[in-house]
């Protein structure tokens, strides 16, 4: 039962951070979302403060990988993945699932992202906790798999890499911003294959030999 309800206070505080901002949440609010009597106190059964609350609550909704856990093991392969959904598939059509894919994981980490992405008020820890656990282990795989489907070739995938997350944020972002549809009417599929045709192109000329173009 004690981790239901912390279960519940968790699902309750990300909602809230989320639409309201850490600071204009109150841990009142937060009981009540949770199910629990309103100015009971019985959130501090559970966590000491609301700081403590946050940090935790984004540690726990970070660490929820499920289907997202293949992606980090070290035998992952983009090109093998795509193998099995797409046999035939372009590095074009590649880029764009992988842009999809990080799509989906914005949208399970959705308080998380209004959270930080408009509330100055965010302890540095908790964005050192996202920095560490999303951010930097996202771009890490993107730059994995820019790697492979370059065959190896030296090029800068890692900044590479930023540039293909910052574009598929920056598309979400806007678009939750707007109420779920994009300011220029832009629809996803649309958005991830601009962005895939353009890292395609990279990809493409980071394969042709030096002299042969």
């Amino acid at each position: 039962m004690g981790s239901d309800t912390r279960e519940r206070i968790i699902e309750a505080a990300l909602k809230l951070f989320g639409e309201r901002g850490f600071a204009a949440t109150s841990i009142s609010q937060i009981e009540r979302e949770a199910g629990l009597s309103a100015g009971s106190g019985g959130l501090y059964r559970h966590f000491s403060s609301k700081k403590e609350l946050l940090t935790e609550s984004v540690r726990a909704r970070l660490t929820d990988r499920s289907e997202w856990e293949a992606f980090l093991a070290p035998e992952f392969s983009i090109t093998a993945m795509m193998e099995s959904l797409a046999p035939g598939g372009s590095i074009t059509d590649t880029l764009v699932t992988l842009c999809h894919i990080g799509m989906a994981r914005l949208d399970h980490d959705r308080d998380i992202n209004r959270l930080l992405l408009r509330d100055n008020s965010v302890d540095p820890d908790v964005l050192d906790i996202f920095r560490r656990d999303e951010y930097e282990l996202i771009t890490s795989v993107v730059t994995k798999s820019l790697v492979e489907l370059s065959s190896g070739a030296q090029e800068d995938w890692r900044s590479a890499a930023a540039v293909v997350v910052g574009a598929i944020v920056h598309y979400w972002l806007v678009t939750d911003i707007f109420g779920g549809t994009h300011p220029l009417a832009i629809d996803a599929d649309s958005y991830m294959r601009a962005t895939a045709e353009l890292v395609a192109a990279r990809i493409e000329t980071a394969r042709t030999p030096r002299g042969t173009e």
